[in-house]
Order: structure tokens, then sequence, then C-alpha cells
């Protein structure tokens, strides 16, 4: 099956937000687009005929959300997580990023402290400022292009905070946080009271031998304090049809965010993004064991080339997601001269470092979800630029 994703297939022209908005957002319209995590692969099949069923049928009135597509997302963490999921704690939701928003409103008051641990995924900072709370930065440490959370440093700073916001696995900068370390997480946040939202969307993006544990499947305790985010479309390539979910155990943290959510009437989802997840998360799993190997092949690719053809440039361990932190800084250039090397010179568009806050400096992101040709054309120009 993995031949499927060796397909280039055309996106130009079709209003897609990572080939038409070159422009706008880099200054040039025929950059490589290797920067918003969506996938250059057609959904699978499964998900297609969802669709076209629901097309075919030609009504497209208001849609109930009945229980088959809570019985999908119970039983496909039960079979991939082995977390065990109660049907009344699934709230749904337009996407992730405005869960966050929501959430930060139901579950923090103006001012409070709210955990980050950069570099991270920029909505966070948008949730946190936009909300006007107060960010309270636990950086990661860095040493040799490999990653880990300071833990005495988010140990001093928990008296700061009500909410942390969790990244797992983390984006951008590839980590699957080991059972040990969310423990240490989610201890600290116990003994202080803090709540955590897990942002888990990339959780079936892990490359073997690593696996993803579900920060509340640790304990009752850690579950009634635990909020996770998730949705099918990092997974399956559905992310324009803005269908997503929460997961709140706890019945209190549940009630109160019940409130926020019915005040502002954000549950009703349109029907083809719950076909889509229904569909993905019951038909869709032979497909996405085909994306994991062909994305672990991208990986090896890229790693080898920059090994023999870029020595410059250190690749951070990529354990999950299809998202490649690459380190610039032994080039010695300033930030803006980075970003004009990688857009003017290697004509790629890349998500630049700094835009995921404390320790970007020097890095780009680089999406991996491509046709491994399309990957290897990228590696030259970047070659072409560096020198």
């Amino acid at each position: 099956m993995g031949e499927i994703f060796d397909e280039i297939i055309p996106r130009e022209n079709t209003d897609c937000s990572k080939y038409d908005d070159r422009l706008n957002r880099f200054g040039w319209p025929d950059v490589l687009p290797m920067w918003v995590a969506d996938m250059d692969f057609r959904a699978p099949d499964c998900v297609r005929q969802a669709l076209q069923q629901l097309v075919d049928h030609n009504l497209y009135g208001y849609h109930l959300k009945t229980e088959k597509y809570s019985r999908a997302i119970v039983d496909w963490w039960a079979r991939r997580h082995r977390y065990t999921i109660d049907p009344a704690s699934i709230i749904f939701s337009p996407g992730v990023v405005p869960a966050l928003s929501h959430l930060v409103q139901a579950l923090t008051a103006k001012g409070d402290g709210i955990i980050l641990q950069p570099p991270v995924y920029h909505p966070f900072f948008w949730a946190v400022q936009a909300n006007e709370r107060r960010m309270v930065l636990n950086p990661l440490r860095e040493q040799g292009g490999e990653y880990s959370i300071d833990f005495d440093d988010l140990e001093a700073k928990a008296g700061e905070a009500r909410l942390l916001i969790l990244c797992n696995p983390h984006n951008p900068v590839g980590r699957v946080w080991r059972r040990e370390e969310l423990a240490r997480v989610a201890d600290i946040c116990l003994r202080h009271g803090i709540t955590i939202l897990s942002d888990e969307i990339h959780n079936d993006l892990v490359l073997r031998p690593h696996t993803h544990v579900p920060i509340a499947s640790l304990s009752p305790e850690v579950e009634r304090i635990t909020v996770t985010c998730h949705a099918a479309s990092k997974t399956f390539n559905v992310a324009g049809l803005s269908t997503a979910y929460i997961m709140i155990p706890g019945s209190e943290l549940r009630q109160t965010f019940k409130r926020v959510s019915d005040a502002l009437h954000v549950e009703a989802l349109n029907p083809f993004g719950l076909r889509a997840m229904e569909a993905a998360f019951t038909q869709g799993e032979p497909w996405l064991e085909a994306l994991l190997e062909y994305l672990a092949g991208n990986y090896r690719t890229l790693r080898s080339y920059c090994e023999s053809q870029l020595p410059r440039v250190w690749v951070s361990p990529l354990e999950g997601t299809y998202l490649a932190w690459l380190d610039f800084r032994r080039y010695g250039f300033s930030p803006q001269d980075l970003k004009d090397c990688i857009i003017q010179k290697a004509r790629l568009a890349l998500n630049d470092g700094p835009m995921f806050g404390a320790g970007g400096e020097g890095f780009q992101r680089m999406n991996l979800a491509c046709p491994r040709r399309v990957l290897r054309q990228a590696l030259d120009q970047l070659k072409a630029a560096l020198g």
C-alpha cells in the first residue's frame, strides 16, 4: 500500500492554504510548501466513500451526533492506546485550536497563569494572550538536539499557574513523552492544584518503537484533572472538515466547560466531518499503518541526507508527528538571515523556528508528509542554498 503515498497530487488553485497562500505568507508564489501540518496524501478510500454517500444523498440538514460517533472514538482509543474512555466524557468541537481558547475561558480567569513549554505549537500562545491570561514559561531543555522537560523549573513555577497546556507528542520538537516523564508532570500538577490540558492530536502519528501514553490514563486521580483534545484531522488528513473532540472525564471540569460551550453554541458540527471521522476510526487502520511506514522512510531519508550532504544541519530525533525540527545554528545565521536563506535561496516554505517561542531561534520546521521525491527535491534545494 505504501506506493499510494508516492503519487504527486496537484493542489494549486484548489483554495488550499498550504499551496495557494504562499505569496501572501512567504512573499513568493513558487516556494516548495513544506510548512502547515497537513499531508500531500489522499485521505483513506473509506473516508472518500463515506463522504460520497452523503453527497449522493444530497440532503445536508441538521445532523445528530449519535452514539455511533462516540463509539468510534471509544473503540479507537481502546485499540490504539489501550485507554478506556467513558462516552459521556466526549464533547465535540469545531477544532482543537478553537477548543484551546474555549477551555482557557472555562477553566481559568483573567490574569491566571498558564504553563507553556516552548518551543511549542504557536496557537498555545494565542489562546493564552487573546484571553488575557498570563504565560508562565517552562522552556524545554535541549542538549545535543534532544529535548526533555525541566522538572526543577516546572516545580518552581507551578505555584504561579492554574493550568498547564501539554503537547504530547510535542510539536515541533517531535518528542513522545515517556510514562515516567508524564507521571512527574502529573505529580507536580496534582500537588499544586493545576489542571492539565493535553493536546494529543498527533498521538496516532508515533514512529516505532515509541508508543503514545495518554496522560489521563496514568491513574483515576490524574484523569480527574485532565482534559484531552484530539481529532482525526492530522492522522487521516481531514483537517479541512473542522471536526474535533474534547475528553473531560472529571464531572466537575466537564460541567464547568459545558457552561461555556453551551453559551458559545459550538457543538453543532457539519455532517461531513462526523462521517469522515467515523469512517477513519472504524476502517482506516490499514491505511494508517502504511502511512506510518512511509513517514518513517521519509524521516530516514532526511537524516541520511543531512548526515552525508548537510552535516551542519542537525535533525532532532523524530519520535512522533511528521514534523521535523531542523537545527541550523552551526551556520551562524541571524534569525532573519536564516529565514531569508530558506525562502529566497532554497525556495522552501518552512515554519520559522521563532514562531514557536523561546528556543526556536536557529531552527526551522519541515513537514515530511509528502511524496519522497518531493522531500528529496527540497533537500537538494536546501543543499544548493547552503553550499
